[in-house]
């Protein structure tokens, strides 16, 4: 498949998801963004792997995201705002597609996934150096190949985690669930793969 058209199949499929929104209460909101980068390789995911500097999950692999601050005016504002502030990317340069189900994080933070595309190849990324310890693209080929994956439910009873390897790195917790219900949503995850 060429990136065109995987692009129009996941803001098809974006477009018609019936998402899961968590009502507001008890938890602070919180957004991430899941985003794509159009690359010579094909589409890649952005993570960052954050710093021990960070006060939750330190050196763990991550979407750019955070709390939604006063001056946010949406959730989608708050994705884009630390998209930028983690990474360099400019609000204005990402395309948002759509978004996937709320969660609550282990850290107490009701979060919204935002999925962004950011369509300009070679873009220089600039890591926050106190938050960001390292840039991550990940082809969304190798993402997508169940061979990458493994469904962990034995580390917490009752629980399942969802694991994907990337060179040294593994991808767990609520970025390797929103990742998998992103791959379970556009590509019918595990059973088929981007070729």
């Amino acid at each position: 498949m060429q990136d065109r058209p995987i692009l129009e199949e996941i803001r098809k499929k974006l477009k018609a998801f019936p998402r899961h929104v968590e009502p507001p209460g008890a938890h602070d909101p919180a957004a991430v963004a899941l985003t794509l980068l159009n690359s010579e390789n094909g589409i890649e995911v952005l993570f960052t792997k954050r710093t021990d500097d960070v006060e939750h999950h330190k050196g763990e692999i991550s979407f750019p995201g955070g709390r939604m601050d006063p001056g946010d005016a949406s959730l989608t504002d708050a994705a884009l705002r630390e998209t930028w502030e983690e990474v360099g990317i400019e609000p204005h340069e990402l395309e948002v597609l759509g978004y996937m189900d709320d969660r609550i994080s282990i850290s107490g933070y009701l979060v919204t996934p935002v999925v962004v595309y950011l369509e300009r190849e070679n873009y220089p990324l600039k890591p926050q150096p106190r938050e960001v310890d390292e840039i991550i693209r990940v082809p969304l080929s190798h993402l997508v190949n169940p061979d990458n994956y493994r469904l962990d439910t034995s580390t917490y009873p009752g629980m399942a985690i969802h694991r994907f390897t990337w060179e040294q790195h593994e991808i767990w917790g609520l970025t390797g669930a929103i990742m998998n219900q992103f791959l379970e949503l556009v590509f019918n995850f595990p059973s088929s793969e981007v070729g």
